[in-house]
């Protein structure tokens, strides 16, 4: 009898303490929506699969990036700058008349991406076209395209030209033949060698980001793009943060949930290594086939980041002692101890991984798989 009663006070102690856990993660999250703005949903990715939408964004609007002033001020400016800035920088004239050929490669909540040709230069070019009705959708669309304008490297997508048309931003920018790194992890299986050279061409582009003080702040594999030619690029920065002297740190809470560093999830303040965190996840997701918790819903995977701590490979004995300390290195959850993109680049994981023109094969055998699914979809 007394066993009976005490697994039953044991048991409305775990209820309670779960529910006390989830009412104060809510009450944070709100409060932050109060400062910042309202939830965010993210693009995916510029070429994601129709029907394979990506996970929410979680978190406050992102703060303003190199054209914000004074943190108490900033939502109401960020509202009346907008669509000043906006109409500023994008290109006057008519798209339709330059673009043609269009072929809807993907669509979510922002709109849809398209294939299309630049009839002035016979080049295929990606037009992401982004409704701009949504709230702060034109903070976001000023984001991305400075982020991407201002910052060119081999390892981030090329931006071509923007122009608004009837309410949407056309976003061009160069066409990547090979789809995301998502729908290749869908079809194929990666080796080590070939996770050390994904790893070593998105750490040159996040090296070259956080040098000029860039956060992108929602790397995973939907945001990332390859080429057949075994090219592989950053893309997505409409939650990307540009820092500064007077502000060296941001606290609000963006990003996708599984990915999101703890200092992100807590509303901690948070650095360029919040990067690093959401790579070292994305190494979880080349191995395992998905990201930690990416099946459970956000506030569930709060917790479990809270309870659980760093996540780690599900079977460590199947892989190398050198795959596992790269691991290690980015999922440090004290940010003083994670490594930065420059440190990682010198990992022995690393350097000994395959050339990124062997990955050329890799997605050319992707391609296949997902050729076939289409087929046997329609057969």
């Amino acid at each position: 009898m007394i066993g009976k009663v005490s697994a039953a006070v044991c048991t409305v102690f775990s209820v309670a303490y779960s529910g006390y856990y989830l009412a104060q993660l809510t009450r944070h999250l709100t409060r932050a929506w109060r400062q910042d703005g309202p939830l965010l949903h993210t693009a995916s990715a510029l070429q994601h699969a129709a029907g394979a939408a990506a996970p929410v964004a979680a978190g406050a609007a992102p703060a303003a990036s190199a054209w914000s002033s004074s943190p108490a001020r900033q939502p109401q400016r960020r509202e009346e700058q907008s669509p000043k800035i906006l109409r500023s920088i994008v290109s006057l004239g008519q798209p339709r008349q330059r673009y043609t050929a269009f072929e809807e490669l993907g669509r979510g909540g922002f709109g849809a991406v398209y294939k299309a040709l630049d009839a002035s230069s016979g080049q295929q070019v990606a037009i992401k076209i982004m409704s701009l009705q949504e709230e702060r959708s034109e903070e976001l669309a000023v984001n991305e395209i400075l982020a991407m304008r201002d910052n060119r490297n081999a390892n981030i997508v090329s931006y071509l030209d923007s122009y608004l048309v009837d309410g949407e931003l056309w976003l061009a920018m160069e066409f990547m033949d090979g789809g995301t790194l998502s729908d290749v992890l869908r079809a194929v299986y990666l080796e080590e060698g070939q996770i050390g050279a994904v790893c070593r061409e998105c750490l040159q582009g996040l090296r070259f980001l956080h040098s000029r003080q860039v956060i992108h702040r929602d790397v995973k594999s939907d945001n990332v793009l390859v080429g057949m030619d075994g090219s592989v690029k950053l893309a997505d920065f409409g939650l990307c943060a540009q820092l500064s002297r007077e502000r060296s740190k941001r606290s609000s809470r963006v990003g996708t949930p599984s990915w999101m560093a703890p200092q992100v999830v807590r509303g901690e303040a948070y650095g360029p290594k919040v990067d690093i965190w959401s790579l070292g996840i994305m190494g979880l997701e080349m191995v395992e086939g998905e990201a930690p918790y990416q099946r459970e819903a956000r506030l569930r995977v709060f917790e479990l980041m809270e309870r659980n701590g760093p996540p780690k490979l599900q079977n460590p004995r199947h892989h190398s002692a050198l795959l596992r300390d790269f691991l290690r290195c980015c999922l440090q959850a004290d940010e003083d101890r994670r490594w930065s993109a420059q440190e990682l680049l010198q990992h022995p994981f690393v350097t000994s991984g395959d050339p990124a023109s062997s990955l050329a094969a890799l997605i050319t055998s992707a391609k296949e798989v997902q050729k076939e699914w289409r087929g046997d979809a329609y057969a």
